[in-house]
């Protein structure tokens, strides 16, 4: 009888510390909880690529995009694709998307708060997006990188069009 009683403490108290301890482990509820300090370590690197990064060229026809990509792994998988050519088709008048063949290693950080400009990786469909124009988002993106000049020529673009992606 007192071992039962020793291991209903035990697991009481197991359970009162856990539920006691401070929610600074993870930034949202849809943030798994292993993978909530990476996602706050890696945010300051790849959240903003203003600070360096990985230039890439984005062209359709005599259209010319200037992008930078961040640091994060799936950015890298991305560059590492470079250079090709992709189908991609306008969403709502906000972004243009294309889908891959095969997914990048995504392990974020997640975050909701897109911007015009942004090049963002969403990993249920294995899509890469382009942001052009204010919108919501959903919190399964991954910042990719940004898109530096010429933000009101994607209006000009054709609803289909493909796009040749390379360094530089």
């Amino acid at each position: 009888m007192k071992k039962s009683l020793i291991l209903i403490a035990t697991a009481a108290t197991a359970i009162t510390l856990a539920a006691c301890a401070p929610p600074a482990e993870s930034d949202s509820a849809t943030t798994p909880a292993a993978t909530a300090p990476e996602a706050t370590a890696e945010s300051s690197t790849t959240g903003d690529s203003s600070s360096g990064g990985t230039p890439i060229t984005i062209a359709a026809g005599d259209q010319t995009f200037k992008a930078t990509l961040n640091d994060s792994r799936v950015a890298q998988d991305f560059a590492a694709m470079l250079p090709v050519t992709l189908p991609w088709f306008r969403n709502a008048g906000i972004e243009f998307i294309t889908e891959l063949d095969a997914p990048l290693t995504e392990s974020g950080p997640f975050y909701t708060d897109v911007q015009p400009g942004d090049l963002v990786y969403y990993n249920p469909r294995d899509s890469i997006t382009i942001i052009y124009e204010e919108t919501s988002s959903v919190p399964t993106l991954t910042k990719m990188g940004q898109i530096t000049s010429g933000l009101d020529a994607f209006d000009q673009l054709p609803d289909n069009v493909d796009l040749h992606v390379e360094l530089g």
